[in-house]
Parts: C-alpha cells; structure tokens; sequence
C-alpha cells in the first residue's frame, strides 16, 4: 500500500492516537459548531440534479440544518433558493411539487420558480392590491450560490474563498476523459444512519475493512492493491490501479454483460478505481462504466441522512443493459447495506470511557487521520 498526494508520498500528518477525540462524535455542540464553521462556510454537496428533472418542478432540501428550495424554473435552469416566504418567515414548502408557482401556507404570497414574487393578496387591504414595482423587486426570494457537476448540486451557504471550479479542479483533470455531463441516473436509495457523520466519511475511506465486511467485493491480496491519494487539501482518498480488472466475471462481477463507457474512457483509466472524499459531505466512486455518489446531511450527533445514487452512461438507459444496471445497482446497495450495523456499532463505541484511547495505524490510516485533521483544522481544534 503506498500513500501518496497528487504528487509524492505523505510523509507529515503522522499517524497515531486519533486525532478527534470520543466526544466529537457524540456532543452537540460540537455537532452544532460543526455545522457552523465547517457547512455553512464551505462548498457542500446539497442533492442531486435529477431531483428537479422536469422543468418547473421544486424540492425542499436542508445544508446544515438551514431550509433550501431546489427548483427548476420554467426555462429548464436550476435554481437555489432560501426556502422561506420573504413577509413572516415561514418555510415555503415542504413536499416536493410540479406546480408552475410557489405559494405561501400563510398568507398566500406566490412566487414564480425564478424567485419572483407575482401575487401579494390584500397587500394594502384591499382585494386586487400589491406592492410597488420597486418594493416588489426587493421580495423575490433569496437565491443560494450553487453550482451543478457530475449529477450534484453543492451550495455555499456563505461567501466562498475558493469558487467550486477551483475546488473541482483537480478531479476535472485526473477525470479527463471522463463524460460526467452525459451521466444517468439508474438507481438511489436515502438511508437513515445511526452514525455520527464523521464516522460515514471514515468508514467510506477506511479500505481495511473491505475483505472483512465486504467479501464479494475482492480478497485481501485485492485490498492491498491500494494507492492512498491527496489530490488537494479538500480531496482525499484512494486509487485501486486494478480495482476494475478481471471483474467481468467471477464473484466479484457487478455485471455480466459489460456496460457503455462513461464517454471516451482513456485506456490508463479503464482499470482504475478511484474513491475520494469531496470534502465534507460528498463521496464519490469512480469505474470506467459507472459513477456512485454518496450525499449526506449531518441530521444530528448520532443521525445522518444519507442518499445513494448510481449513475451510468446514457447509452446504458437502453432496454439490453436493463439487467446489466440492475445487476450493478444490487451488488452496490448490497455493500452499503452491510455498512449500517458497523456504523452503529461504531457510534455506540464512541460511548465508551476507552474511546478516547483508539489508535490509528500508518499502513491503513493515513487518509482517516488527513480528514480528522481536515475537520480538527476547521474548528481551530487540531491540538485538542
């Protein structure tokens, strides 16, 4: 196993007693200081782009427990909205809904899916009244900056240091080749984990557990074929130069019949496996043939909501490769299903008078140790 940034070996950041101590799992105000100065402050993966698929469609979404309306207006482009009525306060809307105008449980204020507020009812008491065009230009709804890739939406909820494309850049090029435009949706599932978040991202990037938990995905000597990978201080993982070989056959097939290429897939690319954290809450995997994403929103100190989904080519929508993607998204499931048990069992540990004696170890965990550090470091408490 050789660990690595996106240029040489880790050599700092040692290794050792964990760097998060038992109750950063478990307290809640380090839950809600979390969110204060890590998603509220940082690009962050909010939902997906297939949610609002049809044009004027809207769902209501939560970043860092802050109400959110994802929409697509009329015109087809996606929007990001504060998911509050602009008079009293109110949350706008609760279920997601096709109709072509938001209106306001309260007062019956309407907005259009661009934010635009159209209709104010007895604004001056009187029935046909409402604002001036000025007054009214001002109470539009309050949009969110956000940017879509790959299938997801992230949003800043403040004002961003880095822009998403600088974030994203590093992925964008180790993905060359790569058509993450001409990606498809063919299966997601929500989960309800009795974890702490910290602990979903842990276990996400933690490939020791693989041969033990997951057997049908490849053997221990399997495992070991593992590059641990720093792309940027926001972008950790791993890369399995031949995690995709000689899976076509055999236990640990996904698929029998080959899927399509996500586009025009380098050669150099086609056996790689490529697992990272986008810091903090998007973990993305990378095949040649398929895409899964993991989304997830911190709900509390021991509960996380978490949204799976998998994404093929275009071309794998077509009605022979049916069998092929459901093949695909049971094997994938089927290993998130036999997380749930070790996260929980993970979270009770934290519980323990002897938690705050864990030790990480230099051969398997380098890159748990770089996102404690990563989280440590954005609550000023990497000493603690």
């Amino acid at each position: 196993m050789t660990a690595r940034t996106a240029s040489g070996p880790l050599t700092d950041r040692a290794v050792g007693r964990s760097i998060l101590p038992a109750s950063a799992y478990t307290d809640q105000n380090v839950f809600d200081t979390e969110m204060r100065e890590i998603f509220e402050r940082r690009w962050v993966w909010a939902g997906f782009e297939h949610w609002v698929a049809e044009a004027g469609s809207s769902r209501p979404i939560n970043v860092a427990g802050r109400p959110l309306l994802l929409i697509r207006d009329k015109k087809g482009t996606l929007r990001v909205f504060h998911n509050i009525c602009r008079h009293r306060g109110i949350v706008l809307s609760e279920e997601p809904s096709t109709r072509g105008r938001l209106r306001c449980p309260y007062h019956f204020w309407t907005y259009d899916l661009d934010g635009s507020l159209c209709g104010t009812p007895y604004f001056d008491r009187s029935k046909a009244s409402s604002p001036d065009e000025e007054t009214r230009s001002q109470l539009g709804l309050l949009p969110v900056q956000h940017i879509v890739w790959a299938g997801m939406v992230l949003v800043h909820l403040g004002t961003p240091e880095t822009s998403a494309d600088e974030l994203l850049a590093p992925l964008r090029e180790r993905w060359a080749g790569i058509d993450l435009a001409g990606l498809h949706n063919t299966a997601e599932r929500r989960y309800e984990i009795d974890a702490n978040w910290k602990l979903v991202v842990e276990n996400f990037l933690d490939f020791y557990h693989l041969p033990m938990v997951h057997p049908q995905v490849g053997s221990a000597a399997a495992a070991l074929d593992v590059d641990d990978l720093v792309l940027s201080p926001e972008i950790v993982g791993a890369c399995y130069p031949h995690g995709a070989n000689g899976k076509a056959t055999g236990k640990a097939a996904k698929t029998a019949v080959p899927l399509p290429l996500l586009g025009a897939v380098p050669p150099a690319l086609r056996d790689r496996q490529d697992i990272f954290c986008v810091f903090p809450n998007a973990l993305v995997f990378l095949e040649a043939d398929w895409f899964q994403v993991i989304g997830f929103e911190p709900a509390a100190p021991d509960r996380t909501v978490e949204h799976m989904a998998i994404f093929v080519d275009r071309a794998a929508d077509a009605a022979e490769y049916a069998e092929a993607r459901a093949s695909l998204s049971k094997v994938l499931f089927e290993v998130n299903d036999q997380d749930l048990p070790i996260l929980a069992a993970l979270q009770r540990g934290r519980r323990s008078l002897a938690a705050n004696r864990n030790h990480l170890v230099p051969h398997w965990d380098q890159i748990t140790a770089r996102f404690q550090h990563l989280v440590a470091d954005a609550l000023g408490d990497s000493r603690d």
